[in-house]
């Protein structure tokens, strides 16, 4: 079962599509099988997991990596758009020191909060802001965990949140505790929020 954990010292490929709802099965089954048939039998490999968002919209292929040097981008899917695809460490996780089981019969669903930078070199200031904005998210209703990731190459951050239930991350979406740093964030990085949370179809 594959473990988000900050202090397991993996890196992870996010590797995010965008597609149309009638095509996400057959997006996730093409996922499924690049993990089964190309990514697990190379040295470094450590887990693989699919995940589909509720609106029909994306499929994430989580991919965990034992270090850099194992790491190269292989993404022989052909019938879609090129994720956007890049390799992250985790830097913070609320609440602290916990950890994420993936697995398709996990109860709750996953929000990704992903934030792409305006420049790389506004990453360093925006994990700042991030680490504050999760502090005030942790405890509130419904939040399982989040762990933070941010990407080596200073594009990206995304939040890796498992929530009890879409309405509990609604609720916290509506009246959000982090707005007095977030118009900050957003000056910083370009901000995809979805309120459809995603589910675990497949982990190895």
């Amino acid at each position: 079962m594959p473990i988000v954990n900050q202090a397991n010292g993996l890196l992870a490929e996010f590797a995010i599509f965008s597609v149309e709802p009638d095509s996400q099965a057959s997006l996730v089954e093409q996922a499924v099988q690049n993990i089964e048939s190309v990514l697990k039998h190379k040295e470094g490999f450590s887990s693989g997991s699919v995940l589909r968002s509720r609106d029909g919209l994306r499929v994430t292929s989580y991919v965990q990596w034992a270090d850099q040097a194992s790491y190269v981008v292989t993404q022989p899917i052909t019938d879609f758009a090129m994720p956007d695809i890049h390799l992250f460490e985790i830097f913070a996780a609320e609440p602290k020191g916990s950890e994420l089981h993936l697995s398709p019969s996990m109860a709750g669903l996953i929000n990704f909060g992903i934030f792409k930078m305006k420049q790389p070199e506004n990453q360093p200031r925006f994990i700042e802001l991030f680490r504050q904005a999760l502090e005030m998210v942790s405890g509130q209703a419904g939040l399982v965990s989040t762990h933070a990731h941010r990407s080596l190459d200073g594009w990206r951050c995304i939040n890796f949140g498992h929530w009890c239930s879409l309405e509990e991350y609604t609720a916290m979406d509506s009246n959000r505790p982090f707005s007095p740093i977030f118009g900050e964030m957003l000056d910083l990085a370009n901000n995809e929020y979805q309120k459809t949370l995603h589910e675990v179809v497949f982990t190895t």
